[in-house]
């Protein structure tokens, strides 16, 4: 009986020893996989580097704003840089008076004579802003519209519709076409001056997209743009000078960058401001909506400029394979010609973009980030001057960030589409190779660039690989304990 208690005791101890001993096994398999797994990781990272597509691109974090409603906007590529509560609802009040003008100038000479009705002095309040036009008086059309952005003229607005549409009926249509062909689905325009009417409302994003079409017209950046306008003498009212009333253009606030905007207030709408800004190549659009005041809503615009301005770069296709510089990193851009110089150097390059083509992005990133999407789309029947074969789209993570019409210029004509066919090799390279996939060029980080990207998430593609060394390790550890087990039994 004692031997048999001794016996028990010993294998009871044994047992323990095993567990311990098995313990400790499992132990040494887990930190072991778990340190080769993180060298793995470092070691693949570095050896397997990972494209655009595979990446997750982080975009900047925008500030935080007292308006309900905000977008900023790049003007040369429309790429959204920030944005909240975009496609909400919101009364756009006399930021309205941004696409009145631009109806107006695409649809009547600067030249032409106004003149003011009954309807457009007296249907519109008294006590709302005005630029002081009574019935009866004569004034150009610059003129009228001048007091329109500056002095944000509501009679002024009414005035312009009935001249330009025939009747502000036919003019209101015509500011909902004009919307509606701009992309703005979530905007109803009631009337041309913006005083409240609840089935008059637009959107952050529609609103920015206005202002963007705007911003292309020569004329409108000009009036919008001006501080002051002298107002010459008319048949009814002498002389006067009409003030913009944006802060950043008046004085009241210093903002050097500002290029034009409009300002915009009701009891309904709340405080609205669009601004044009341009500093250091780049050119933005801020729209704020439904701010709490006006201190707020420029607060709030101008956060918005200063964090579009210290957070992207923009980068030129036109530079056509020119090293490109911005925030002290050189980037190539791909050549749209050939190597070989088989034009004369006076001659207008055959293949080009229809516009200066931006492509702005992070400052952390690099347009070697980006993916590039090229659509050919030439015409039956190519004729004398520009004619447009393609576009280019370029994107970073699901954002747009550039876009351009390819653009090929013909000096004689006419040309078939079997000639051009025909022609096209011979003295162009394809687009598809000027535009190859920049993904694929070995990618330099520069040290400063290096510590800007410190938000770049894990890398997908060292992660499974160091997956699979940790399930092989986990696999051979778990085979050893059981021949270790099996072994002691």
């Amino acid at each position: 009986m004692v031997k048999k208690k001794h016996r028990k005791g010993s294998e009871v101890t044994t047992v323990l020893g095993r567990k311990k001993h098995n313990n400790f096994i499992l132990l040494l398999v887990t930190v072991i996989t778990v340190s080769l797994f993180g060298v793995g990781s470092l070691f693949l990272s570095d050896a397997f580097p990972v494209s655009a597509d595979e990446e997750v691109l982080v975009w900047p974090a925008g500030p935080a704003l007292t308006g309900d409603g905000a977008i900023l906007m790049d003007a040369d590529t429309g790429s959204i840089l920030y944005e909240k509560n975009i496609y909400d609802r919101f009364y756009p009040a006399s930021t309205t008076k941004i696409l009145t003008t631009l109806v107006a100038l695409e649809n009547a000479d600067l030249s032409e004579i106004v003149t003011v009705s009954y309807a457009a002095d007296n249907y519109v309040s008294k006590t709302s802003s005005r630029m002081g036009l009574v019935e009866g008086e004569q004034v150009t059309l610059e003129q009228a519209l001048y007091g329109i952005m500056l002095e944000s003229g509501n009679e002024a607005t009414y005035a312009v519709g009935e001249h330009v549409g025939g009747s502000i009926a036919r003019f209101i249509k015509m500011m909902n076409w004009k919307a509606q062909s701009l992309g703005c689905t979530r905007s109803h325009f009631a009337n041309s001056h913006g005083l409240h009417d609840d089935d008059h409302y637009t959107c952050p994003y529609d609103l920015a997209l206005i202002s963007r079409a705007a911003y292309g017209n020569e004329d409108f950046m000009k009036i919008t743009g001006t501080a002051t306008f002298a107002m010459p003498t008319t048949n009814k009212n002498p002389e006067k000078l009409l003030t913009n009333h944006h802060w950043f253009l008046n004085g009241t606030q210093k903002y050097d960058y500002c290029i034009g905007g409009k300002t915009g207030a009701t009891n309904q709408a709340g405080y609205a401001l669009v601004t044009y800004a341009r500093k250091d190549g780049k050119t933005l659009i801020s729209v704020v909506m439904h701010a709490p005041t006006w201190n707020d809503v420029y607060a709030d615009s101008r956060k918005l400029l200063e964090f579009g301005f210290d957070n992207f770069n923009v980068y030129k296709m036109t530079q056509a394979g020119d090293s490109t510089t911005a925030g002290g990193v050189e980037e190539s851009l791909p050549s749209m010609f050939d190597s070989e110089n088989k034009f004369d150097e006076d001659r207008r390059e055959l293949l080009s973009t229809g516009t200066e083509g931006i492509i702005i992005l992070p400052s952390y990133a690099l347009p070697s980030d980006t993916r590039r999407e090229v659509i050919l789309e030439p015409g039956t029947e190519i004729g004398h001057g520009d004619n447009v074969i393609g576009h280019v789209t370029y994107t970073y993570g699901e954002r747009v960030v550039g876009s351009a019409d390819i653009v090929y210029y013909l000096e004689d004509d006419p040309m078939t589409q079997e000639k051009y066919n025909k022609e096209w090799p011979r003295f162009l390279i394809p687009p598809e190779e000027a535009f190859t996939d920049l993904s694929s060029r070995t990618r330099i980080w520069p040290e400063e660039l290096r510590s800007a990207r410190k938000e770049k998430p894990m890398e997908l593609r060292p992660l499974m690989y160091g997956a699979l060394i940790a399930a092989v390790i986990l696999f051979i550890g778990a085979v050893t304990i059981i021949i270790v087990r099996k072994r002691r039994l």
